[in-house]
């Protein structure tokens, strides 16, 4: 293990400390629980967000649902894959037609 100094504000630090003795555990072990699971959650969202861009790429989901599964509008997600140079997926007459039937 690394030691860290942290800065807490007073509140902070009061909250943590009634935590950690309701449940008998220190207050560095509340933080560490804390990092691990902001960062863990970080790193899910980062990985559906690249699973849902390769999606796309691959023409399995649509520039709606990435823009749903992103939390993005249409607009701004089409300017996003301009930037990143990911061209527009466009469907053909007999796609379209396809996915009306299957609606």
């Amino acid at each position: 293990m690394k030691r860290t100094n942290i800065m807490l504000t007073d509140d902070q630090h009061k909250v943590l400390k009634v935590y950690a003795k309701r449940e008998g555990r220190t207050l560095g072990e509340l933080v560490r629980e804390a990092l691990d699971t902001a960062y863990k959650k970080k790193n899910r969202i980062e990985h559906r967000r690249l699973a849902a861009m390769e999606a796309y790429k691959e023409g399995f989901i649509s520039i709606g649902k990435l823009s749903e599964i992103l939390g993005i509008d249409i607009v701004s997600l089409r300017l996003y894959l301009k930037e990143e140079g990911i061209s527009l997926q466009t469907q053909d007459i007999e796609e379209i037609a396809e996915d009306v039937v299957n609606a």
